[in-house]
C-alpha cells in the first residue's frame, strides 16, 4: 500500500509542478509563495522519484533491475537536493551539479527502461513504459510532461496494488 501511495504522490507532484510552469513562476529568484511552491514541489517530486524508482524495480524482480534503478534514483536525489540549494538558496554555482545530476537521471532512465524490458517476458515487458514515460515526461517537463509521468506512476501504483493483492491471496491459500 505504501508503494502505491508513493507512486501516486510522485506522479501527482510532478504533474502539478509541470503544469505550474504555465503560471511562469520565478523559481530562480523566488519572491512569493507561488515561486517557492515551484521550487519546493520540483525538489519533492525529484526526491519522490528517487525513492519510487528502486521500489518499482523491486516489483519487476531481479538484482540487475534493482541495481540499475539506483542510477536514475541517485541522479534524481542529487538533482532534488541541488535544486533547493541552487534555486531556493541562491547558490548558483551549483547549477552545473544540477545539470549533471539531471543528465544522470535521464541516462539512468534509458538504461532502466532497457533492463526492465529485457528482464520481463510477454506482457511484463510493458512495464518498461513506466521509466520510458518518466524519461519522456522529464524531457517535456516545461510543456506539461508531468501529465505523462502521472499516467506512468498511476500505472505503477496499480501494479503495486495488484502485486500486493496477489501476495495476500497466495498467503491466505
Amino acid at each position: 500500500m505504501f508503494r502505491a501511495a508513493l507512486f501516486t504522490a510522485t506522479g501527482v507532484t510532478l504533474c502539478v509542478r509541470s503544469l505550474q510552469t504555465y503560471t511562469n513562476p520565478a523559481y530562480q529568484h523566488p519572491v512569493n509563495a507561488a515561486d517557492w511552491i515551484a521550487v519546493v514541489s520540483f525538489s519533492v517530486g525529484l526526491l519522490g522519484l528517487a525513492a519510487a524508482l528502486p521500489m518499482f524495480a523491486q516489483l519487476i524482480d531481479g538484482r540487475r533491475v534493482f541495481r540499475v534503478s539506483l542510477i536514475p534514483a541517485a541522479g534524481a536525489a542529487l538533482a532534488g537536493v541541488t535544486n533547493i540549494l541552487e534555486d531556493g538558496m541562491q547558490m548558483h554555482d551549483l547549477f552545473i551539479v544540477f545539470v549533471a545530476s539531471a543528465w544522470l537521471t535521464l541516462v539512468g532512465l534509458i538504461a532502466f527502461t532497457v533492463v526492465v524490458a529485457r528482464a520481463g517476458s510477454g506482457r511484463t515487458r510493458l512495464w518498461a513504459a513506466v521509466p520510458a514515460a518518466t524519461l519522456v515526461g522529464q524531457m517535456l517537463f516545461p510543456v506539461g510532461g508531468g501529465v505523462l509521468m502521472l499516467a506512468a506512476w498511476l500505472a505503477a501504483a496499480r501494479l503495486a496494488l495488484q502485486t500486493r493483492t496477489r501476495i495476500v491471496a497466495l498467503a491466505s491459500a
